[in-house]
């Protein structure tokens, strides 16, 4: 039985990859700054209270899990540094060679295959979004300077509309996907390729 903690795992797609983990067989660790609004009860589910700003308790709510999920997401357009500074704050937590997953987003980049509509609006999109954009470069890039085994999940815009049970999926991110991505669908990529060595030390794009 792997063990997993998911960091932010009271939010809308933390919520859904602490549900499918816990239905796939493994032992999850909800860690939130209040983990009690969760609202599930599993004999394999632990919670933790903590803050991926307070070192010390985010360290102890992290220990002895072969996986760690980051589900951390800013709200609205403005500058944040809540990708980065949250994710070095879990780097700082873990042992070098530790499996972490963060969500990033497609919009990082433009697919080479990408049609001249395709790129106008994501000059657009890169515009609009450009502060949480930044942040989350930041955030790879501190990925790509250490040892860990790490995945940065790039979806296309977030829904809450029910999965479709086969997201389409681009290592590397390097192809043109769909525009949406249920967050069902992106909580089951998650979950079922925790240990896909082909996702490992590299961005891949997810969408619906």
């Amino acid at each position: 039985m792997t063990s997993l903690a998911v960091v932010a795992a009271t939010g809308r797609t933390g919520r859904l990859v602490v549900e499918r983990a816990l239905a796939a067989g493994h032992a999850v660790t909800a860690v939130a700054r209040h983990p009690e609004a969760l609202g599930l009860d599993h004999p394999h589910l632990t919670r933790r209270a903590a803050d991926v700003m307070d070192p010390a308790r985010l360290r102890a709510a992290l220990a002895g899990h072969d996986i760690v999920v980051s589900a951390l997401g800013s709200t609205g357009r403005g500058p944040t540094t809540l990708y980065s500074a949250g994710t070095a704050a879990i780097i700082g937590a873990l042992p070098p060679d530790a499996r972490l997953v963060v969500i990033s987003s497609a919009g990082l980049a433009t697919p080479a295959d990408a049609g001249p509509t395709a790129r106008l609006f994501g000059r657009v999109l890169h515009h609009v979004m450009r502060h949480p954009y930044a942040d989350m470069n930041r955030m790879e890039r501190l990925l790509a300077g250490t040892s860990l085994s790490w995945t940065a999940v790039r979806p296309t815009g977030l829904t809450d509309r029910p999965g479709t049970g086969r997201p389409r999926v681009s290592l590397g991110a390097s192809e043109r996907l769909g525009t949406r991505t249920s967050r069902a669908d992106l909580a089951a990529f998650i979950v079922d390729h925790l240990d896909d060595p082909l996702t490992f030390g590299r961005p891949v794009a997810v969408s619906s």
